[in-house]
C-alpha cells in the first residue's frame, strides 16, 4: 500500500466531504431517507442522498467505478452490501455438534503478523499525513475535527480503518491462496430461529432495499473474518486505533437499542463461536482472554 501523498488525494477529499456533508459511521443503522449506515465512510454515503451522481460524490466516474470494486467499500451503489474479499456461498458458524479447522500454528503467526504490520502502517501514514510523523496528543485526540460532528479520535480511527484495507487484501491474499477471509462482513441474529447467520451481499442489498437501514439493527460487523476450508469461521479480529496511542486498545461498548452496554468481544465470541481479538498498532494481536 502506497504512502499517503502530501498532496491531498482524490480519495481523502473524497473522505472530507462525506465527513462534512455528516456522512459519519453509526453504532446502529438509521432508517431515515438519504442518511447513511454502518462504516459508511465511502462514496456511497453521497450515493444515497444523491441517486446515481458518481461524479459528483467522487470526482471521477473513473475513481468511483475502482471504490466499487474495492474490500474498503461497505455498501455497494445506493443500496449497498457486505464487504467481503471473495464470494462465498455460505459462511458456517461453529455449534457444539460442528467447529472449525483453526489455521495452523506457524500459518496462523504469520496471519497475524500480517495484521500488526497493515494496522501499523495505516497507524503510521495516517499520522504522518496529518502531524508529520507525531502522535496526536490527549487534548487532540478529544477536540471536534469535523463542523462540531466528530472528534479527532473518532475520525482518525475511522481513517486508519480505511487505510487498513489494501494492506490487509494484499496480505491476506498472499498467506490465504484459497481467499477463505472476508473482510468487514456483516452478521445478525436470526429472530424465528435465535441463530445468527452471514448477510452476503445480496442479501444486504434486499434487507435495504424492502426495510430500509432498520432492517440490519442489532447487526453486526467485525473486521476480519478467517474461514476454513469448509467456510467455518475459525479466527476473528478486530481493529483498534486508540487515540492516544497510549490508550490500551479495549472492546467497544454498544450504546444503542438492541446490544446496549454488550461488549464487542462478548457478541462476537457469542455470535460467531469464537473468541475474537484485538489488533492495534501500539499492542499487536492481543492474546485471547477466555
Amino acid at each position: 500500500m502506497p504512502p499517503i501523498a502530501k498532496s491531498e488525494p482524490l480519495r481523502l477529499l473524497v473522505l472530507l466531504a462525506l465527513l462534512l456533508g455528516g456522512c459519519l459511521a453509526e453504532s446502529e443503522p438509521v432508517d431515515v431517507a438519504g442518511k447513511c449506515g454502518p462504516r459508511d465512510l465511502t462514496p456511497e454515503c453521497c450515493l444515497k442522498q444523491l441517486p446515481g451522481e458518481w461524479e459528483r460524490c467522487t470526482g471521477s466516474s473513473q475513481i468511483a467505478e475502482q471504490v466499487v470494486r474495492t474490500p474498503s467499500t461497505a455498501l455497494k451503489l445506493a443500496a449497498g452490501g457486505v464487504a467481503g474479499t471473495v464470494a462465498v456461498q455460505s459462511v458456517r458458524i461453529n455449534s457444539a455438534e460442528q467447529r472449525g479447522t483453526q489455521l495452523a500454528a506457524d500459518l496462523r503467526s504469520k496471519l497475524e503478523r500480517a495484521i500488526e504490520q497493515c494496522v501499523r502502517r495505516a497507524d503510521r501514514e495516517v499520522n504522518d499525513y496529518h502531524f508529520n510523523g507525531r502522535s496526536p496528543s490527549r487534548e487532540l485526540c478529544q477536540q471536534l475535527k469535523v463542523g462540531e460532528q466528530t472528534t479527532w479520535a473518532a475520525y482518525l480511527g475511522l481513517f486508519k480503518h480505511e487505510q487498513s484495507w489494501p494492506c490487509l487484501r494484499k496480505a491476506l491474499d498472499e498467506l490465504l491462496p484459497k481467499k477463505n477471509y472476508l473482510l468487514h462482513p456483516r452478521f445478525r441474529r436470526d429472530g424465528q430461529t435465535d441463530r445468527w447467520e452471514f448477510l452476503d451481499e445480496q442479501m444486504v442489498k434486499k434487507i435495504v432495499s424492502e426495510q430500509g437501514w432498520k432492517g440490519l439493527t442489532g447487526s453486526i460487523e467485525p473486521d476480519i473474518v478467517i474461514l476454513d476450508e469448509k467456510s467455518f469461521i475459525i479466527h476473528v479480529y478486530d481493529l483498534k486505533f486508540p487515540c492516544p496511542e497510549t490508550n490500551v486498545a479495549t472492546w467497544t461498548k454498544y450504546k444503542n437499542n438492541t446490544w446496549k452496554e454488550w461488549s464487542q468481544g462478548d457478541l462476537y465470541k457469542i455470535a460467531l463461536g469464537v473468541i475474537p481479538r484485538l489488533a492495534s498498532p501500539r499492542e499487536g494481536v492481543v492474546p485471547e482472554t477466555k
